[in-house]
């Protein structure tokens, strides 16, 4: 038993040393693996660069130099204009350091500029002022009531201020203070006012004719009158005390050339 186990020991080892043995040979019978080389070598052609006209080399250098010489001058004012704009910033920094330092003053808003209108024509002077016009007529009125102030009116193509009273009316002249005409004192010479059957009567034989329509007494032109209407538009003034017609607005209805028309006439028997 013991000789049989010495047996298979022995072919087990002896097998083994072969395989070992096989291994090694091959082994030492490869070929080293060469290494691939990793450089890339380029083959460069030489360039031919033909050669440059002397004139143009001349005139390429001259510009260069005209570029250079206009890049130094750009750069010089651009230094000069950056110290200028330094000392303005710093002149600014003064300034607004002085202000923030000193106490704050009111300053008056500057009024508007007035308009000027446009100038209006120099007003005319009278030597009587409408005051003194005022007395001269109240003392020649007598007892008659003012009505209203004196007011400015032609009197034969004078100037002249018109007072108005209750009973009629006081023409005053603005230069010489001289009463032109006074209605009071004709009113006076008639104690009772006329009626308006004879105002209707005399402003019908006024237009010789016609059909009377309304009659209302007021004021006309200074004169206290019967206003005296008729149905074909005219109107005549008849003076409430003298009875006669001191103006008259006449309604015609065919003129001489056909049409229709007014005629306005006015009697003023302070002009004779």
């Amino acid at each position: 038993m013991n000789r049989t186990m010495f047996l298979i020991s022995a072919a087990l080892t002896a097998f083994v040393l072969v395989v070992i043995g096989g291994v090694a040979s091959r082994l030492s019978v490869s070929e080293p693996v060469s290494e691939v080389p990793t450089e890339i070598v380029i083959e460069s052609t030489p360039i031919t660069v033909p050669a440059i006209d002397p004139t143009v080399e001349a005139l390429i250098r001259e510009r260069e130099a005209a570029y250079q010489a206009a890049l130094a001058e750009a750069q010089q004012r651009l230094a000069e204009a950056n110290q200028r704009l330094s000392a303005a910033q710093q002149q600014l920094d003064e300034v607004t350091t002085e202000a923030q330092a000193a106490p704050a003053v009111a300053v008056p808003a500057a009024a508007p500029a007035a308009v000027q209108a446009p100038a209006a024509p120099p007003a005319p002077t009278y030597a009587v002022s409408p005051e003194q016009a005022q007395a001269i007529a109240q003392a020649a009125a007598g007892n008659a009531t003012l009505m209203r102030a004196p007011e400015l009116v032609s009197i034969q193509g004078a100037p002249a201020y018109e007072v108005i009273f209750d009973r009629g009316a006081i023409y005053v002249d603005t230069q010489t203070g001289a009463i032109l005409a006074n209605t009071i004192a004709e009113i006076a010479q008639s104690a009772n006012p006329i009626s308006e059957e004879q105002a209707i009567a005399a402003a019908v034989a006024y237009l010789g004719g016609g059909t009377v329509r309304e009659v209302e007494r007021e004021y006309e032109h200074g004169v206290d009158a019967y206003e005296v209407k008729f149905s074909d538009g005219s109107e005549v003034y008849v003076d409430a005390y003298t009875g006669q017609v001191v103006y008259a607005k006449v309604k015609n209805v065919y003129g001489d050339d056909g049409d229709e028309h007014e005629d306005e006439k006015e009697k003023d028997d302070h002009d004779d």
